[in-house]
C-alpha cells in the first residue's frame, strides 16, 4: 500500500503473459476488485493467448488449413492486425511465428544465424493476407502459425481498464512488465508519472513522462534478444526480410493499450529510414504519438519528444 497526494492505494502484482503485471487502485475499492481484475486477465489468457492450449488462437494454429470457429473479439483482433500489416506493407505480420522459431528465440544455446535459403523458405509461410475470415470462422494456411505476442497482453489490459471504469474507478494504474502501462486519472490525481528505461543501460532511465487516461507502449531490443557471436538480435522481426529489426527502441502514446502495443511493434519492425512516412500513414487511421531510437541511437519522433524540458 502506498500514499500519493494524501490518497491511499492498494496494489497487487502477479506473473501473467510472461511478465509481472501490477494493478494499483484507491484503497476504498478493496482487494476483491483487484482479485476480479486478475481473474479477468487469467480468463483472457486462457481464451485468446496463442501459447495456451485450447485458446481460439491455439486452435487456429492447431487446425491450420481448416476453418475454426472463434468469437467476435478474435475476429476484431485479427482484422485490426491485418489492417496495420497492410499499412506497413507486410513488415508487421502476426503469422511470423515460423520466423521466430527459425531464429531460435525458443531454443537454448542458439549459436548460429539462419542460412539465407532457410530464411527464404520460411518467409513463404509468413503472409497476413492468407488469414481468411468468414463470419466468426478463421482459417490460415496449412504451414502457417499465428503469434499473439504483439497484442494479447495489451488487449487484456484494456479489458481490465473497462472493468475498473464499470466499477466506478477513475484513478488507477496498470503496469504490465514496464512495457505496457495504462494510467486512469481524475481531478483528484491528475497525472501518473512513469520512467522510460534506457535503450541500452539497465541502470539508467531515459526519461520520465506523465500519463493521463492513456497508455505508454514500449518495444525494445534489450527486453528480449538472442546473442550470436557477441551480437544482439532482437525478437521483433521484419516480416518482409525475415531479419531481426536493428532498431533499439520505439515508444507509443495512445488512448488504448491494444492499439499502442501493435503500433510500437509495427514501427519497430520496419527500418528506421521509413519511420516518418510509416508513422504518418498510420496516423491517418489511429490516434497516437511515437518516437524511435535507431541502431545508432539517433532519435526520431511524431509529436512525442522525450527530451523536451
Amino acid at each position: 500500500m502506498s500514499q500519493t497526494a494524501s490518497k491511499l492505494y492498494i496494489s497487487q502484482t502477479r506473473e501473467l503473459y510472461h511478465c509481472h503485471i501490477k494493478i494499483k487502485i484507491p484503497m476504498e475499492y478493496g482487494e476483491e476488485l483487484l482479485e476480479d481484475c486478475f481473474a479477468l486477465l487469467e480468463v483472457i489468457d486462457k481464451t485468446y493467448n496463442s501459447y495456451q492450449e485450447g485458446s481460439y488462437f491455439h486452435n487456429i494454429n492447431a487446425e491450420a488449413g481448416n476453418w475454426v470457429n472463434t468469437d467476435q473479439p478474435t475476429i476484431e483482433m485479427i482484422s485490426l492486425s491485418k489492417k496495420i500489416s497492410e499499412i506497413m506493407h507486410g513488415t508487421y505480420d502476426i503469422t511470423s511465428m515460423p520466423l521466430i522459431r527459425l531464429w531460435g528465440f525458443y531454443q537454448e544455446n542458439n549459436t548460429a544465424i539462419p542460412e539465407a535459403e532457410d530464411i527464404r523458405k520460411t518467409l513463404a509461410q509468413v503472409d497476413y493476407e492468407k488469414i481468411k475470415i468468414h463470419e466468426n470462422k478463421v482459417k490460415i494456411e496449412a504451414n502457417q502459425e499465428i503469434i499473439t505476442g504483439s497484442f494479447i497482453k495489451s488487449y487484456a489490459v484494456d479489458c481490465v481498464v473497462e472493468k475498473l471504469k464499470a466499477a466506478g474507478v477513475t484513478d488507477a494504474i496498470i503496469n504490465a512488465g514496464g512495457i505496457t502501462i495504462y494510467a486512469l486519472n481524475d481531478e483528484s490525481h491528475p497525472q501518473w508519472h512513469v520512467n522510460i528505461p534506457h535503450y541500452s543501460d539497465n541502470k539508467e532511465t531515459l526519461s520520465r513522462i506523465a500519463l493521463s487516461n492513456s497508455c505508454f507502449s514500449l518495444s525494445a531490443r534489450k527486453s528480449n534478444y538472442i546473442e550470436i557471436d557477441g551480437k544482439q538480435y532482437g525478437h521483433i522481426l521484419n516480416a518482409k526480410t525475415g531479419l531481426p529489426s536493428a532498431n533499439l527502441q520505439v515508444g507509443v502514446l495512445s488512448p488504448t493499450t491494444f492499439i499502442g502495443d501493435m503500433l510500437s511493434t509495427a514501427l519497430f519492425a520496419h527500418t528506421a529510414n521509413a519511420f516518418a512516412i510509416n508513422a504518418s500513414n498510420l496516423r491517418h487511421h489511429f490516434d497516437f504519438q511515437a518516437y524511435l531510437i535507431d541502431e545508432n541511437a539517433h532519435f526520431q519522433h511524431l509529436d512525442f519528444n522525450l527530451f523536451e524540458s
